[in-house]
Order: C-alpha cells, then sequence, then structure tokens
C-alpha cells in the first residue's frame, strides 16, 4: 500500500499543477488558493467511524469564488475525489486483500498422528497472527482409527483496535487449513480472557487425542472446546483432569470443578434426521477432560 500512496501524491500533484497552469486568469497567491480548494474537497470528518466529505458540503454551500471559478471548482473535486480514494476505495481494497482466504498445509488428517503446535506455529508464521492469540472456539469431528472427517477452530488476536478474528477450517480433501481474517477491532477485547490458542494446542500434543477416550469405543467422537475458563459443579458428568501426560478422574468429592473442559462425545452409526434433510450422529457418551493455564 506505500507504493500506492506514492503514486497517488504524484498523479495529485501532477493534476494540481495542470489546474493551476489552466487558469482562466491572473490572480495572487492562485497556487495556494488552489492548493486550499483542494484540501477543502478533501477534508473528512468522521460520525461513528464512517467518513463524511463535509470539506466538500462546505464548499457547495458557502464557497463563492468570484475569480478563477472553474480552476477553484476542479481543485475542490479533485479533493473530492481524493476523499473518496482514500476513504472508501482504498480501504475497500485493503480489507479485501487482509480477507481473502489463504491456505497452509497440514502435516497430517489424523487426530492421533497430527502435532497440532506445530501446524499452529506454521499458520500463525504464515499469516503474522500475534503469539498470544486467543482460541475463542475448536471442533473436531473423526473416527475411531482418528481420521479427520471435519475440523475448524477461530482464534482471536487481541490488540484493541486492531484485533483480528480469524477462521480456521482444516480440509480431509486437500489436507490443507484455509484462514480467513477479519479485522473486529475492540470488539476483540470480549475475547481477553480466552485461552491462549497455543496452550491448547500444547495440551493436545502432550496428552495425545487418543487418550482422551471414553468407557466405550465408539464409532466416531467429536472433540468440543468452548475457549473459556468455568467452574463446574454437575456431579453426573464424567470429568477428568489433565496432567501433562496424565489424566486423572476427579470424583465427587472434588467438586467443583475449575479450568478449560475438552468435550469428548462419542457417536455410533447415523441416524436420519426427522426431517429428512439429512443425516446426524447422536453423542451416546461424552466427558470432560479439563486442563489450567
Amino acid at each position: 500500500m506505500l507504493i500506492v500512496s506514492i503514486l497517488l501524491n504524484i498523479v495529485l500533484i501532477v493534476l494540481l499543477v495542470f489546474i493551476y497552469k489552466k487558469s482562466e486568469e491572473t490572480e495572487s497567491n492562485l497556487g495556494w488558493k488552489v492548493f486550499g480548494y483542494f484540501c477543502l474537497g478533501a477534508f473528512a470528518f468522521k460520525v461513528d467511524e464512517i467518513p463524511l466529505p463535509l470539506g466538500f458540503l462546505l464548499f457547495l454551500l458557502i464557497f463563492r469564488p468570484k475569480t478563477n471559478v472553474k480552476t477553484k471548482k476542479r481543485s475542490a473535486y479533485l479533493g473530492l475525489v481524493c476523499f473518496l480514494i482514500l476513504h472508501l476505495i482504498l480501504p475497500a481494497v485493503e480489507r479485501d486483500l487482509f480477507e481473502r482466504p489463504r491456505d497452509v498445509v497440514a502435516a497430517s488428517d489424523n487426530m492421533f498422528q497430527i502435532n497440532f503446535t506445530n501446524d499452529w506455529m506454521t499458520i500463525r508464521d504464515q499469516l503474522k497472527i500475534e503469539e498470544h492469540a486467543r482460541l475463542v472456539y475448536f471442533k473436531a469431528y473423526y473416527q475411531k482409527n482418528g481420521q479427520i472427517d471435519d475440523l475448524y477452530y477461530y482464534v482471536a488476536s487481541v490488540s484493541g483496535k486492531d484485533s483480528v478474528y480469524y477462521d480456521i477450517h482444516f480440509s480431509a480433501d486437500t489436507n490443507r487449513y484455509t484462514i480467513r481474517a477479519e479485522k473486529i477491532g475492540i470488539e476483540g477485547l470480549e475475547y481477553v480472557e480466552f485461552v491462549q490458542a497455543s496452550r491448547f494446542f500444547e495440551v493436545l500434543d502432550e496428552v495425545q487425542v487418543r487418550n482422551l477416550s471414553l468407557e466405550q469405543p465408539f464409532v466416531g467422537y467429536t472433540l468440543r472446546f468452548d475457549g473459556e475458563r468455568i467452574k463446574d459443579n454437575d456431579e453426573y458428568q464424567q470429568k477428568y483432569m489433565i496432567l501433562g501426560k496424565e489424566i486423572k478422574t476427579i470424583t465427587k468429592d472434588q467438586l467443583p470443578t475449575e479450568g478449560y473442559p475438552i468435550n469428548i462425545c462419542g457417536k455410533e452409526k447415523p441416524y436420519e434426521l426427522p426431517t429428512g434433510s439429512g443425516v446426524s450422529y447422536r453423542c451416546e457418551a461424552n466427558a470432560d477432560f479439563f486442563f489450567a493455564d
């Protein structure tokens, strides 16, 4: 965008000189007046972050040049063109370039073999995501042998007005992650208490997904993580605590439990939905695996 800005400045200077040289009559300080009308036409006033061409409106409503009328009008209109380029066209182009989908090759298409930390670091480095980005949501569908059917997660880079939301989707067909980024500004601050993505993937790699198992085997599984730390007092849900490579059962007398829960859901064969709109997998059993910061 720096090159575009330099080229734009050069073009504007050339056009202003051209307008000046095409003036109808001699006038003192005309060069400064041409520049002043240009600045007036380009002047923007923001209301709720929406830019308005206030300078050009003032030109239309108040300013009535008596000499070199065409020259001064051309300068103001050139300022309006500059306003449109700087506040509408360039931001739209920059946003489209920033939000374009980008692909990153995955290390594996198997939940039991994939190195989540390495994949995350590759994504982070290629998209220049900040180191302490927060994991908002993670969900994976996989078969009993670990083969991934679907996997996606959302990450937020929390940096005040510069916060960015990333939608990361794994495709088993291409063995690639497709990442879409969206600038969300101060809305990103709502994710500041969520777990760091690097910590979540570190936990998965250390404990190994195959060890996050239920009491009986199933055809398929869903691994879901909501990103937030909770205090859980539900004595009917099976719970475990992840301690490095160890997994320990949480008994009723140890409740309430605090931490970040990873939910594992076991599924049998798919069944037809009542609406006839497809099939679904019923969750036959599930358990929560907690980990700490």
